[in-house]
């Protein structure tokens, strides 16, 4: 189990889903891959644990761009929370870039904004994953958590 902890909430990523993540590192000229994470949440710990990696088949890919298929991940989703009894949940988005140490582009960072803008879901949270290239793949991924407000009621 790996633990990448931002102030006091930790994404923790299981063995299975790293050995997923690294058949999909850029190391040889390959397209980018990109896809959704999901998982398991625990509240009381402030913690959300990656148990799935889910890539997106249908994306339009080249050596340094992935537009996913939202559509399809959305299925992808619907289908693993349904066979978990819905246990798993989305965690977020994951994509690779061809480098040792990744830094969002100013691509990704529209996209992300984009993404928080838009998007809708059962938690306050979504984690954004850049998996780079480096052996050690740990030390090759930058990953982010925004947290997003919940609109009162007055």
């Amino acid at each position: 189990m790996i633990n990448m902890k931002e102030k006091d909430f930790s994404v923790e990523f299981d063995g299975s889903s790293i050995e997923q993540l690294k058949k999909y590192q850029q190391k040889n000229g390959e397209y980018e891959s990109g896809g959704i994470l999901v998982g398991e949440i625990y509240p009381t710990d402030n913690k959300a644990i990656v148990k799935h990696i889910i890539v997106s088949k249908r994306a339009t890919r080249s050596f340094m761009g992935v537009n996913i298929d939202k559509k399809e991940m959305q299925e992808e989703l619907e289908r693993i929370r349904k066979y978990t009894d819905y246990k798993y949940y989305y965690i977020g988005d994951w994509h690779t870039h061809p480098e040792k140490n990744p830094t969002p582009s100013w691509t990704d960072k529209r996209s992300y904004k984009k993404t928080l803008k838009t998007i809708v879901l059962q938690t306050n949270f979504v984690v954004f994953l850049i998996v780079g290239n480096g052996d050690d793949i740990i030390d090759s991924m930058w990953i982010k958590t925004f947290f997003l407000m919940k609109e009162s009621k007055k």
